[in-house]
């Protein structure tokens, strides 16, 4: 079993439902606040799968093939991750329906969607841990959870496992066969009912490696051409060698973003030594269908740990578009919208269009034009060229296909040494080049594709 074809050539967008656009008033839950207003922990703007219809050619124009829901099934929070109803879609977000006409509506566009799986956990209002809250021992549902005493305590804190200590998201025994069965069967019914096409695993760390190998399996039985993607924030290595990933979402990778990009902190050779390190954890196949990440939900955006500045957070994803695996935009990012800790990375998508940054939106539809009609980009092999003080350069290989990268992450503007003298041809500015350095100006980049005899 092999990661699917389709993700090599994928451009990933990340969407947090209730803040992406609210597309169906009538469904806003009770104490839904105006859309715009600064995130807390409980608060909910209305964003529903609707909405995300809605915005299908927006997403589409900008290069999107793929998108990434965080949960949409029924629970009580605004983030999902504390499940009610594994085969209801929150009423909130529209329903079952809403669900089937979003991906009947990417289907034919040729764009994917791939949906979050929280298996560790659930909800404390699932009925089957409120049966063993009212029923104790007798609750056929007992040992379906990990439980110290005779009856269900929260005083002074749980006496059940509950993901890190969260009392509102009791854990799964998945040492019971019924448990491992029952969420198996929430996994083929989206994949076989619905036609989804992949599953993001979350809090893959917490869960049984053997429990994510029999996810595995059965998404691949299912549906060969599926995507099973793991949240893992370290290194990834033992999941691929058990076989029970595709992918991870490359939280390492982002590590070295940061450090070298967003905070200036690294040279160029120690960022080098660190992509070089994190692709040889990994065989090759997985590293085409890594989830290249510089935001998401978990973590501040990237323009703020950019400190607002748009050269260093547009080298960051210039970079991502351009290494293997595939690149991942966290909603929003694309027009400058910023945010810290989570929950002030959740804001509402600034819909108002004279708030976008129109530079920075047209900059990552160049990009991902560029990924999409770039063999090497997207399936190529890669080849370190430089890497000095702040300047990386690096070759992407393809059959008939050669593409030069150049990021410049310093302050101050730099020469890059091409590995042959043309000719060559910017992709962004279509300059023809013939010679063997290019300036690169600060804090900028430089994507070159040889033709002709290059």
């Amino acid at each position: 079993m092999r990661p699917p074809e389709w993700v090599r050539d994928a451009v990933f967008y990340q969407i947090f439902p209730d803040r992406f656009r609210n597309g169906d008033v009538s469904n806003d839950p009770p104490g839904t606040r105006p859309w715009g207003g600064l995130p807390d922990r409980k608060s909910t703007f209305g964003g529903d799968l609707n909405g995300i219809l809605e915005k299908l050619d927006y997403l589409e124009d900008l290069g999107v093939t793929a998108l990434y829901l965080t949960p949409i099934f029924k629970a009580p929070s605004n983030h999902k991750y504390d499940t009610e109803d594994y085969f209801q879609v929150d009423p909130a977000f529209g329903g079952n329906e809403a669900l089937r006409a979003l991906i009947s509506a990417l289907h034919r566009r040729g764009m994917r969607i791939v949906l979050d799986g929280v298996f560790n956990h659930c909800g404390d209002r699932h009925p089957f841990f409120r049966d063993v809250c009212a029923r104790g021992k007798a609750s056929p549902y007992w040992d379906w959870f990990t439980i110290w005493g005779d009856r269900v305590s929260r005083d002074p804190e749980p006496n059940y496992a509950c993901w890190a200590g969260v009392p509102t998201m009791p854990e799964w025994n998945h040492k019971n066969p019924k448990v491992r069965e029952y969420l198996l069967s929430v996994v083929r019914h989206w994949l076989s009912e619905y036609q989804i096409d992949g599953w993001r695993l979350d809090t893959v760390e917490y869960l049984p490696p053997d429990f994510v190998r029999e996810v595995y399996r059965l998404v691949k039985e299912e549906r060969g051409d599926a995507y099973v993607l793991g949240e893992v924030m370290g290194v990834a290595a033992s999941w691929f060698k058990l076989g029970a990933l595709d992918g991870v979402m490359n939280y390492r990778l982002r590590d070295g973003i940061v450090a070298f990009f967003a905070r200036g902190e690294w040279s160029a050779e120690e960022f080098a030594r660190h992509i070089y390190a994190v692709r040889r954890s990994y065989p090759p196949e997985a590293n085409y269908a890594m989830y290249n990440l510089a935001s998401s939900h978990d973590v501040p955006r990237l323009l703020t740990l950019c400190h607002g500045d748009r050269r260093r957070f547009l080298l960051a994803y210039a970079f991502l578009f351009s290494y293997i695996g595939a690149p991942a935009i966290y909603y929003g990012d694309e027009v400058g919208l910023t945010g810290g800790e989570d929950p002030d990375c959740r804001r509402c998508f600034p819909w108002e269009e004279a708030r976008w940054d129109r530079a920075l939106l047209e900059t990552f539809r160049r990009l991902a034009h560029i990924r999409h009609g770039s063999p090497a980009l997207r399936h190529g092999s890669f080849k370190l060229v430089e890497a000095r003080g702040r300047l990386l350069s690096f070759l992407r290989l393809s059959k008939g296909e050669k593409v030069f990268v150049a990021l410049n992450a310093g302050e101050q503007d730099a020469n890059a040494a091409l590995p042959s003298p043309g000719p060559w041809r910017d992709l962004f500015t279509g300059e023809e080049i013939s010679r063997r350095r290019i300036p690169v100006p600060a804090l900028g980049f430089r994507i070159l594709q040889a033709f002709g005899r290059a």
